[in-house]
C-alpha cells in the first residue's frame, strides 16, 4: 500500500493513497498535494453531523417552509450513513451520494429529486467554502439533475366544485363537515391557496371597499382581492355567524385546511383526485372565460409577472374538454359582413 507525506507549516502531514499500483499512487499523491493548500487543518476533521449542523445554521434566515424541508432532507441523509458511525466529511466519497440518492430515485417525481440532489449540492459547497474539502463530493454524481416532468393539471368545474362543496357540508359523519365546507367554498369563490385563506382575519376584511387583503406566504407581501360577486353571500353568512362582536385579529374561517374532507368528497363522487390548489385554479378559470384581463388576474392572485404565469401555467387547460368554450372563441374569428353600397343612396 503507498501512502503520501508532505510538511506543511512545519508539521507532518501522512495520507494513504488507498492503491498499490505505483502509478495510480503517483496520480493520487499529485492530486493530494494540490488540495494541502486548499484545505484548512484546524477543520479538514469535521464530521458530517458538525457539518449538518452547521448547513441548518446558516439557512436560518430562508422561509419557514423551505427551512423545513431542508432539515428534514439532511437529517435523512445524516441518519442513513451505513459507513461506520459519524464520518468526516473528507471520507465521504461521489458513490455514498449516489448511492443515497439511488434509494429515493424510484419514489421521487424529478422536481422532488431535484429538490433533494441540489441540498445536497448546498451542502457540500459549504464545506468547500468553509475549506474542510478541497472538492465537492457532489461534483462528481452524475444524476445532479433531472428534466421536470410535464404536470397534469386537473380543474374541476363550476358544477364539479359545487358538487364537491355539497357533498362536504352534507357529510353527517363528521363534525367539522360545515367548517370544512365554508373553507374549501372559500378557496373556490376568492381563487386564493390554503395558507392564505387560512390566516385571513376580519381586519382585512372590507366590505365598504368590497376587498380584501391577503398576505402572500412564500415573499411575505400583501396583496388585494375583490369581493366577488359570487363570493359575497358567504363572506356576509360567515360574518353573520361569526357574532356582534368581532375582533379584527379574529379569523373568518375556523380550520385551516381541508384536504382530507376534499378527498373524501371526490371519492364519494367519483371524481378524480382534486387538490385544494385547484379549487383556486377553478376561479381562476372562472375569471378568464369571463374575459377578466391576465393582468388584473395576476394582480389578484399575488403575482408580480404582469399574467405571465396565467399564460404559461393555466391556459393550456382552459377550455381543454369544453366544446362551448371553443367555439365562443372561434366566433372572434368571424370577420363583420362589410355593408352595401348601394343602401347608402
Amino acid at each position: 500500500m503507498y501512502y503520501g507525506c508532505k510538511k506543511v507549516d512545519g508539521r507532518r502531514k501522512e495520507r494513504s493513497l488507498a492503491t498499490a499500483d505505483r502509478k495510480i499512487a503517483e496520480r493520487r499523491l499529485k492530486e493530494w498535494i494540490a488540495n494541502l493548500g486548499k484545505v484548512d487543518s484546524a477543520v479538514e476533521k469535521t464530521t458530517l453531523k458538525q457539518l449538518c449542523v452547521r448547513f441548518i445554521a446558516v439557512s436560518q434566515g430562508k422561509a419557514d417552509s423551505t427551512l423545513c424541508i431542508i432539515k428534514a432532507i439532511v437529517k435523512e441523509f445524516e441518519n442513513w450513513w451505513p459507513y461506520g458511525p459519524n464520518p468526516e466529511v473528507r471520507n465521504i466519497r461521489p458513490s455514498h451520494v449516489e448511492e443515497w440518492l439511488a434509494l429515493h430515485e424510484r419514489r421521487l417525481k424529478n422536481t422532488s429529486y431535484n429538490r433533494y440532489a441540489g441540498i445536497l449540492k448546498q451542502l457540500f459547497e459549504l464545506a468547500v467554502n468553509d475549506r474542510i474539502i478541497a472538492e465537492s463530493p457532489f461534483d462528481r454524481v452524475r444524476t445532479r439533475w433531472k428534466k421536470p416532468q410535464t404536470p397534469v393539471r386537473r380543474v374541476p368545474t363550476l358544477e364539479q366544485f359545487q358538487a364537491i362543496v355539497d357533498e362536504v357540508r352534507s357529510e353527517k359523519r363528521s363534525s367539522h363537515a360545515r367548517e370544512s365546507a365554508d373553507f374549501l367554498e372559500f378557496l373556490g369563490l376568492a381563487g386564493v391557496g390554503q395558507a392564505e385563506a387560512s390566516s385571513l382575519t376580519w381586519g382585512d376584511v372590507d366590505f365598504t371597499r368590497n376587498s380584501m387583503s391577503f398576505r402572500r406566504h412564500k415573499t411575505d407581501t400583501r396583496f388585494p382581492v375583490p369581493i366577488y360577486p359570487h363570493l359575497r353571500p358567504l363572506l356576509e353568512r360567515l360574518r353573520q355567524e361569526a357574532g356582534p362582536k368581532i375582533e379584527p385579529a379574529q379569523l373568518v374561517l375556523k380550520i385551516k385546511d381541508g384536504k382530507k374532507a376534499l378527498a373524501n368528497a371526490c371519492a364519494r363522487l367519483g371524481l378524480p383526485h382534486f387538490s385544494q390548489r385547484n379549487l383556486r385554479q377553478c376561479l381562476i378559470m372562472r375569471l378568464w372565460k369571463s374575459g377578466i384581463d391576465k393582468k388584473l388576474i395576476a394582480k389578484w392572485q399575488g403575482h408580480q409577472d404582469g399574467g405571465q404565469l396565467i399564460l404559461d401555467t393555466y391556459t393550456e387547460i382552459f377550455g381543454a374538454d369544453d366544446a362551448a368554450y371553443e367555439m365562443q372563441q372561434l366566433a372572434k374569428l368571424e370577420v363583420a359582413p362589410s355593408p352595401d353600397p348601394a343602401a347608402k343612396n
